[in-house]
C-alpha cells in the first residue's frame, strides 16, 4: 500500500509538473492552440466562455494554469498536502473531461474515446489514492 501510494504520487507531481511547464511555454509560443478546447466542452456555456473570456486573456491564464499544476504535483509530494493536491487534482481532471482535449469527432463514441476516456483513465489512480489515504487513517473506521 505504501508502496503504490508513493508510486502514484510521483507520477502524478511529475505529470502535472511537466504539463505545468509545458503551459509556460505553450501559452507564449502557440497561444492560438488553446482555440480547439472550445469545439468540443460538453457544455455550450463553456464553449462561449472559452471563446469570449479565455482565448483573449489565453497570456496570462496559461501562466496561472502553470502555475497551479506545479503546485498541484509539488503538494502531492508532501504527506501534509498529498491529500488536498490529490483532490485539487481529481477536480480539474473532471474539468478537462467535461472540456475535452480539442480532438474533431464524428460521433459520440469517437468523442468519449479522443476527447474523454484518457482522462478518466488518469483519474482512476487518484480515486484509488484516496480511498488508500483515508483507509490508512484508521483501517477499523476508515477515517
Amino acid at each position: 500500500m505504501r508502496l503504490y501510494r508513493r508510486t502514484i504520487r510521483a507520477l502524478y507531481a511529475v505529470a502535472f509538473i511537466g504539463g505545468g511547464v509545458s503551459h509556460f511555454f505553450f501559452g507564449r509560443l502557440m497561444p492560438d492552440s488553446y482555440a480547439v478546447f472550445a469545439g468540443t466542452a460538453l457544455l455550450p456555456w463553456l464553449s462561449g466562455l472559452w471563446r469570449s473570456f479565455v482565448m483573449p486573456n489565453i497570456g496570462w491564464l496559461t501562466i496561472a494554469l502553470g502555475l497551479f499544476e506545479i503546485a498541484c504535483g509539488a503538494g502531492v509530494l508532501h504527506r501534509r498536502t498529498a491529500v488536498v493536491s490529490a483532490w485539487t487534482m481529481l477536480a480539474f481532471l473532471v474539468l478537462v473531461t467535461v472540456l475535452g482535449y480539442g480532438w474533431p469527432t464524428a460521433s459520440l463514441g469517437e468523442d468519449l474515446l479522443k476527447n474523454r476516456f484518457s482522462t478518466i483513465v488518469l483519474a482512476l489512480p487518484l480515486i484509488l489514492l484516496l480511498t488508500r489515504a483515508r483507509a490508512a487513517r484508521n483501517p477499523a473506521t476508515g477515517y
